[in-house]
């Protein structure tokens, strides 16, 4: 393996596990050291890729925009907004049953950092508004007239993450469940209330 490789595969185990490790525990709890130990390298390595902890937060929100985008953007093609939620929620389930889901990241790290150092924060609420969009491009396929797509998005966004959220603090998948009707029922309602109109 050539050195110019082992360095950026070095750099990339060390965004991962401080992906992890915000994500589960959150940025303030989690030190360079505790990332360091996670990725099993010795302590210079950290500043040879980094100049700080905050720079290593931006990279860390391409890299959860970039594996959750992806994911979310893989599920939702071709299918309608029922299937679409169907889909991605099962993902989910399955994810939390193993103990591996934590919520949404980009909430997760936004809402913590969001007044304490907001020039990290601006990373995740751009993020956010990237799935918002997936959200809007399935609901346009699913039907919903192009100028009302934005605020059925939004609203839809808005039951995602707050589902998400308690989610998080009360670790019950029962809320991933409720989410998924939830999601589904919010399109149902604008469908039904829409169809003689």
């Amino acid at each position: 393996m050539k050195k110019g490789e082992k360095g950026e595969q070095s750099k990339n185990k060390l965004i991962e596990c401080a992906a992890e490790l915000f994500w589960k525990n959150g940025y303030s709890a989690t030190g360079i050291n505790d990332i360091l130990a996670e990725a099993q390298l010795p302590k210079g390595s950290f500043y040879f890729y980094f100049s700080s902890k905050k720079d290593l937060a931006v990279e860390v929100a391409a890299y959860y925009e970039n594996i959750i985008s992806q994911w979310i953007w893989r599920t939702a093609q071709g299918k309608d907004w029922e299937t679409f939620i169907s889909d991605l929620l099962r993902e989910m389930l399955q994810s939390a049953k193993s103990n591996r889901h934590f919520g949404c990241p980009f909430a997760v790290m936004g809402l913590e950092i969001a007044f304490s150092e907001p020039d990290i924060a601006v990373h995740y609420a751009d993020s956010m508004k990237k799935l918002q969009k997936i959200f809007e491009s399935v609901l346009l396929i699913s039907g919903i007239p192009a100028e009302k797509v934005p605020i059925l998005a939004n609203r839809a966004f808005a039951v995602y993450e707050g589902h998400l959220l308690l989610f998080r603090i009360s670790k019950d998948i029962e809320v991933l469940k409720t989410m998924r009707g939830d999601l589904i029922g919010l399109y149902k309602d604008y469908i039904a209330a829409n169809v003689n109109v």
